[in-house]
């Protein structure tokens, strides 16, 4: 097996791995507050070697979530690809920040994801949520911040495997 086609399994096993992170291990009380491991796992991998992942593995492992979840279907894929895209546009920038900083950075754009699901694009649910529901706004902040304090371990452990595994 060549060594581009094994670095590409790997990137890609980490990915399906993040997948069933998100999907499988935990409780549906902890779901709305869960991080997104597969959009962190992406972002990693864009920062790191953004010419092996890029536009449409985000947009495959988004659809991906959308039909495990059950969510309108291309909302994830293209929100993965917005915030990958703006990872591999800034890719220098971000890569040389302090992991606080990275950290910092991921909370404004997870707060933003977050958001994004308070708009009804089917009109179904009149009484569920709204952009200005408060309790909605405190799950959109603790979501964030869940998931910009995950980065700094995911990152690591990831940096490790790569260093480990994927060979450049």
């Amino acid at each position: 097996m060549s060594r581009e086609l094994k670095n590409q399994l790997l990137i890609l096993l980490t990915l399906f791995i993040a997948l069933y992170i998100d999907s499988y291990l935990f409780s549906s009380d902890f779901q709305i507050l869960k991080p997104t491991f597969v959009l962190l796992t992406l972002i990693y991998w864009n920062m790191a070697l953004p010419d092996r992942i890029g536009i449409m593995a985000a947009l495959a492992f988004g659809i991906f979530v959308d039909l495990i979840e059950g969510s309108l279907l291309g909302l994830h894929g293209a929100l993965f690809v917005l915030i990958t895209y703006v990872c591999q546009r800034f890719f220098y920038q971000f890569r040389v920040s302090p992991l606080w900083q990275q950290s910092f950075i991921l909370f404004f754009l997870f707060a933003l994801y977050k958001q994004v699901f308070a708009l009804d694009f089917a009109n179904a649910n009149q009484d569920i949520t709204n952009l200005s529901d408060i309790s909605f706004l405190f799950s959109s902040f603790l979501f964030a911040l869940f998931s910009a304090l995950i980065w700094p371990p995911l990152y690591l452990i990831l940096r490790y495997y790569r260093r480990r595994w994927v060979k450049s």
